[in-house]
Parts: C-alpha cells; structure tokens; sequence
C-alpha cells in the first residue's frame, strides 16, 4: 500500500493519454516512450486540447511541471519509488516500483521532525514507542539471573 495517492498509466499501448481533473478543470496528459533511449516522455494540454508542456522527460525524483505558471495544474505529481530501490525511470520499472505520486503527503510523515512530540518518550529511548509511556524493549539492563550471561567479574577470571 502506498503512502501517497498515484496516477496509473497503461504503458502496454503508448502513446496513452490521460485526464488529469484538478478543481473544475480538466487537463490530458499524453505519455509516450521513446525505446532508443529507454525514457518516457508527456506532453501536458488544457481542456481545450492547447498545448502547454510538450516532449517533457519522466526524470526520477522530479516533478513532470516545475515551473510556477498559472496555466499548469495546481497538483504536484513526481515519479517515485516509495521502497527507495529505484533511482530512474525505465521500462523495466515504471507502473512496476515507480510510479507518478501525487505530492499529497502529510509533511510530518515525510519529514519526522515535524510530527507531533510524544510526551510519554522523554529521552527517545524506547524504540517500539507504544505512547503508553512504557517501552516494548528494555533500555536498561536488567538484573535478572540468567545463566548464560557473563558474570559481571568475567574480566578478573582469566
């Protein structure tokens, strides 16, 4: 399951096109592979079928429109791969592990340091944190007896 919402593209038959809605607007993206050099292409139009992005590279990573211009859609789409195995876009793998992702992530789970505290974690020590305020693992050794531990003299045996 992804964390983000995507855009599926039926790579068996290109060039494909693709409604994009966005508000009360409708815009087509044409996709279009190129096997000479292993890359895929779209070309971006208005409801009106006007071109406004045209023979645009998939590049990994990167949004297909980064550019401020009011005529293009307000959604922010990049090809990605949530595993973090993939690091370009190819026929091998695009609508397999890369996908075009709607920039829709909340931030704070992009980006931890921005989520919310846990007032229950004071020292970040647990790390199967349950918000209970107690911890699935032991940060501190215990003194149980178990008779496969080293004796704590162990060093002044030998």
């Amino acid at each position: 399951m992804s964390l983000r919402d995507k855009l599926i593209i039926d790579t068996s038959d290109l060039p494909n096109y693709v409604v994009l809605p966005v508000g009360t607007e409708n815009f087509t993206i044409e996709f279009d592979y190129r096997e000479r050099y292993d890359n895929f292409y779209f070309n971006l139009y208005d409801a009106d079928d006007n071109p406004l992005i045209t023979g645009e590279k998939l590049v990994y990573g990167v949004p297909l429109w980064n550019i401020n211009d009011a005529n293009l859609p307000s959604v922010t789409i990049i090809p990605l791969d949530e595993t973090g195995v993939e690091n370009t876009v190819s026929i091998d793998n695009f609508q397999i592990s890369v996908f075009l992702y709607f920039d829709d992530l909340d931030p704070s789970i992009e980006d931890p340091s921005t989520a919310d505290v846990d007032e229950n974690d004071t020292d970040n020590s647990d790390l199967l944190d349950d918000d209970s305020g107690s911890s699935l693992i032991e940060d501190e050794p215990s003194d149980d007896d178990n008779e496969y531990a080293l004796p704590e003299d162990w060093r002044d045996e030998q």
